[in-house]
């Protein structure tokens, strides 16, 4: 593919026009980049996506040089990705400057799966391909198709992940861990499972699921709702212990209150400030680790964000990271 042709592709690409064949081939021509080790492995996808529209404007302008990104001080949803933009632009420039492109071999396409492993100590989001989010902790993994089936939308995860599911109950969500297979009719929810555990756990904020276990003739049943299915409502959870369902009607769910979707505002505010609003709008324990963060200021607009979002926000203004571990947050200093 030459760039007379990448452009042609890529214009049709943000127009809406291209074929599926034709979006697979940009979206293969992209994942040729980010799969560099050192510089794109480790953003989250929104940042992966606006870095990919800044990649594709910065070559079919050939205006390398002139490509900027401004990091405004009130931030809204799309801020992640202008930062991870701008530190990144420099990367483009000179890979593209110094490098043509090269055609994509049909070797390189990858298993039908996508697979992401969170392996940092933050709780980091992966966008699903039907607009559903999956919040992931630390070393939990999600896998999903490129593409969902026409009657279901069907993923398999490990360890902890709170989802935010698109309604759609013509296809219900399907989501299968270790023990348990959980059915999704659109709803944000928690489950826990892996296999270091014998037990697992599904947590219901809100709409509804039902849940069995690993290998029933339920679980087997796809998308159809079977005899032998736990259902589960608002504030409600099952757990599997000792090859049981055992459900509860009022489940505490106190510890998913960082998935709640608030607005906050800081104008020049002290980091210490900022920690005492966090705590007590999330009611979780946040630390700040080292005194060097102590005259660290932030102005910022948050409009509708949950508190790992509020997190990256933190981390990309004031030059900190952070280690979550069960109810207890430690922000600390970057190098």
């Amino acid at each position: 593919m030459d760039k007379v042709q990448l452009s042609e592709l890529l214009d049709k690409y943000f127009n809406g026009t291209c074929t599926p064949e034709e979006a697979e081939a940009i979206d293969r021509w992209y994942r040729q980049y980010t799969d560099k080790a050192g510089y794109t492995q480790n953003l989250s996808n929104d940042k992966k996506e606006l870095l990919k529209a800044k990649m594709f404007n910065a070559i079919r302008q050939q205006t390398f040089a002139e490509e900027t990104a401004v990091v405004r001080p009130m931030y809204r949803k799309w801020w992640i990705g202008v930062a991870a933009a701008a530190a990144l632009l420099i990367f483009v420039k000179f890979f593209f400057l110094d490098k043509a492109l090269k055609p994509v071999e049909e070797a390189q396409v990858a298993s039908l799966d996508n697979t992401f492993s969170n392996h940092t100590h933050n709780i980091v989001k992966q966008l699903l391909p039907d607009s559903s989010v999956v919040w992931l902790s630390p070393d939990a993994s999600i896998s999903w198709p490129k593409q969902f089936r026409i009657k279901s939308r069907e993923v398999a995860m490990k360890g902890d992940c709170f989802f935010e599911v698109t309604k759609n109950p013509n296809r219900p969500f399907i989501i299968s861990s270790e023990h348990i297979v959980t059915k999704v009719w659109g709803t944000s929810f928690r489950v826990v499972d892996s296999k270091y555990v014998s037990t697992a756990a599904v947590t219901v904020v809100t709409g509804k699921v039902s849940v069995s276990k690993k290998g029933s003739e339920a679980a087997n049943a796809g998308a159809q709702l079977m005899a032998g299915e736990v259902i589960l409502y608002p504030k409600e959870q099952v757990i599997l212990k000792n090859t049981q369902l055992i459900t509860s009607k009022q489940a505490d769910i106190s510890d998913l209150t960082i998935y709640r979707h608030v607005d906050l505002s800081f104008d020049n505010a002290k980091l210490a400030d900022i920690v005492l609003v966090l705590n007590k709008k999330f009611e979780v324990n946040i630390r700040i680790g080292t005194g060097e963060l102590d005259k660290a200021v932030m102005t910022a607009d948050l409009t509708d964000l949950n508190l790992p979002e509020v997190l990256e926000v933190l981390k990309a203004s004031m030059k900190l990271d952070y280690e979550i571990s069960n109810n207890l947050i430690v922000l600390k200093k970057t190098n």
